[in-house]
């Protein structure tokens, strides 16, 4: 399996995804300003990454996290 992947949304890159071989995760590294928000955020895999930037173009964020008290 490849160590990084390109990210694309709509035909433009968003961003690389590099495996971490200490943790088996993916981290994002922003291609453009609007991905910025998800720099250096792990993934579990490239396709994980890709929903995220996918979520982030359409919507302009991402949703929260709710807490648990």
């Amino acid at each position: 399996m490849p160590d990084a992947y390109v990210i694309e949304v709509s035909g433009r890159t968003a961003g690389i995804v590099a495996r971490d071989s200490q943790t088996n995760s993916f981290n994002f590294y922003s291609a453009l300003p609007r991905f910025n928000v998800i720099e250096g955020q792990r993934f579990s895999d490239p396709l994980a990454a890709e929903r995220a930037a996918r979520m982030l173009a359409k919507h302009g964020s991402l949703p929260q996290r709710r807490e648990t008290e």
